[in-house]
């Protein structure tokens, strides 16, 4: 998953997180979540929309850096700042859906994003775990 470039007569690693299967995911409700936040009202803008937009596109990129670390713990360190940030963006959806800034079928869509990302990230997580 990782390649070498040459970058002005040096070689250098790069991480191919775009085809991480919970990249993937976490980077399409990422969109999802800024294309839907487009819609809240404008006196949120410094507040749930902000909140839950930093929340969700914390989780692709925690993915992107722990998939460039060499070192497994700290892969899954940021593995597990991943999840941690997808549980952040699930409470979020609750509470705009409770504040009805969201419909049912957008937060039912939403949170079922959140939740198969979650399933992702933990079973990388239960699978790097293992080879300690």
């Amino acid at each position: 998953m990782t390649r070498l470039i040459n970058y002005q007569g040096y070689y250098i690693k790069m991480s191919e997180f775009r085809n991480l299967p919970e990249w993937d995911k976490a980077h399409e409700l990422t969109v999802a979540v800024y294309e839907l936040t487009r819609t809240f009202p404008e006196d949120e803008l410094l507040g749930l929309t902000q909140q839950i937009r930093l929340a969700c596109s914390a989780v692709p990129i925690k993915i992107a850096q722990g998939s460039h670390r060499d070192d497994r713990e700290e892969k899954l360190d940021f593995l597990q700042m991943a999840r941690d940030a997808a549980i952040e963006v699930e409470y979020f959806l609750l509470l705009c859906y409770e504040l009805e800034l969201l419909q049912p079928s957008d937060y039912d869509r939403l949170v079922s994003g959140v939740v198969e990302v979650k399933e992702l990230l933990e079973n990388t997580i239960e699978k790097l775990s293992r080879n300690f």
